[in-house]
């Protein structure tokens, strides 16, 4: 009986496991137009003074993962420049439900953001808020996906409701 019983359960098991990989959802196109980010890329920078941060030049090396099922993109920053060095992390990817891309992001800083965005014709446009001494930060970050192994983007940022002022330009080339 006891012979049976583990027979069954291993049937069960089995069943089980084969079920669920049956069922496991797959990366949509929008998921797999993330892909141009895998690589290791080579960055170069140019901040502009604002109210958060000084101007200088920046240098990183990023790399840039898929997690396992490839709806996630993992992307980690080495930086140096102006404010010294520090790392990032972004997590990248889309959402079926609202169809808006999106990037989440700590640093080395102690921030933590949320960007949301769209695409069109390969270039992303996000949108983020955060507060910083006390104002309203509104955060834009364009990527320009220009072609296989080129990347550019630039940062531009609105304190408490003002103008849209640029905060920073930046190339990134894949190893």
């Amino acid at each position: 009986m006891k012979k049976r019983m583990a027979f069954l359960l291993v049937l069960v098991l089995l069943f089980l496991g084969v079920y669920a990989q049956a069922q496991a959802p797959a990366p949509s196109p929008e998921h797999k137009k993330l892909g141009f980010w895998i690589g290791t890329w080579k960055i170069e920078g140019e901040g502009k003074e604002t109210p958060l941060w000084p101007a200088g030049k920046y240098n990183a090396t990023m790399t840039a993962k898929w997690f396992k099922g490839e709806f996630h993109v993992i992307c980690r920053y080495k930086w140096t420049g102006a404010m010294g060095t520090y790392s990032e992390l972004n997590i990248i990817g889309y959402d079926s439900e609202t169809g808006e891309y999106y990037c989440y992001g700590i640093d080395g800083y102690g921030s933590g953001y949320v960007y949301k965005g769209m695409e069109k014709d390969n270039v992303w446009t996000y949108l983020g808020d955060m507060k910083m001494e006390g104002k309203a930060i509104k955060f834009r970050w364009t990527v320009d996906n220009e072609s296989p192994g080129l990347i550019t983007w630039k940062t531009e940022l609105s304190i408490d409701g003002g103008p849209w002022i640029l905060g920073g330009e930046a190339k990134a080339v894949r190893e």
